[in-house]
C-alpha cells in the first residue's frame, strides 16, 4: 500500500469536501457546516478553536476513509483511477449520509446548532446536492492521486483480442 500517497490524497480530498460543503452552506445560509458539527460534537463550542476542532475531525476521517479505498485499490480492484474513484464513493456516500443522520441531536442543540439530518436534508436542497458532489470528488480525488497500486493483476500473456478457437 502507498502509505504516503494514501495519507495526501486523503487530505486534499478532505480538503476538497469541506470546501465544497462550506460553499454550499454559505450561498443557501443554512447551519450545515461539517466542520462546525464535528467540532460542536467533540468540543461543545461553536467558535473557532470549535470549527478548528473538527476540520481536525475531518481530515483524520478523509485519511481513514482514503485507507480503506487505497485496500479496495490493492487488493480487490487492482487497480485505481478516477472512475473506480467515483464508483468506491458512491457507497461511501450513502453511509456518511446515513452516519449524519445519526449524530445526537442534543449535543447539537446544546451547542447551539441544529441537527442536519441524513443527507443534510434539513439544511436544504444545495447543502444535500453539495453533499453528494463533495463526497463523488472525493472518490475521484483518491483514485487520481492514489496512482498504480502496488499489488496489480499479472499479465497473463493473453491480449483481449485473441480468438479462443485457435
Amino acid at each position: 500500500m502507498r502509505t504516503r500517497r494514501t495519507i495526501l490524497a486523503g487530505i486534499v480530498g478532505c480538503v476538497v469536501t469541506v470546501s465544497i460543503i462550506g460553499l454550499a452552506t454559505r450561498v443557501s445560509s443554512s447551519s450545515g457546516d461539517i466542520c462546525a458539527l464535528a467540532g460542536a460534537l467533540v468540543t461543545g463550542r461553536t467558535d473557532t478553536l470549535g470549527w478548528l476542532a473538527g476540520f481536525v475531525v475531518q481530515l483524520v476521517v478523509g485519511v481513514i476513509a482514503a485507507f480503506v479505498y487505497a485496500a479496495i485499490f490493492e487488493w480487490v480492484t487492482r487497480r485505481a483511477g478516477i472512475v473506480l474513484g467515483l464508483a468506491i464513493a458512491v457507497p461511501h456516500m450513502v453511509i456518511a449520509g446515513l452516519s449524519v443522520g445519526f449524530l445526537p441531536g442534543d449535543a447539537l442543540i446544546a451547542s447551539g446548532l441544529l441537527p442536519v439530518g441524513a443527507f443534510f436534508e434539513y439544511a436544504g436542497g444545495w447543502v444535500v446536492i453539495a453533499f453528494v458532489c463533495a463526497h463523488l470528488a472525493f472518490g475521484a480525488v483518491v483514485g487520481t492521486l492514489y496512482g498504480r497500486p502496488r499489488h496489480e493483476i499479472p499479465p497473463t500473456g493473453r491480449g483481449w483480442l485473441q480468438d479462443d478457437a485457435a
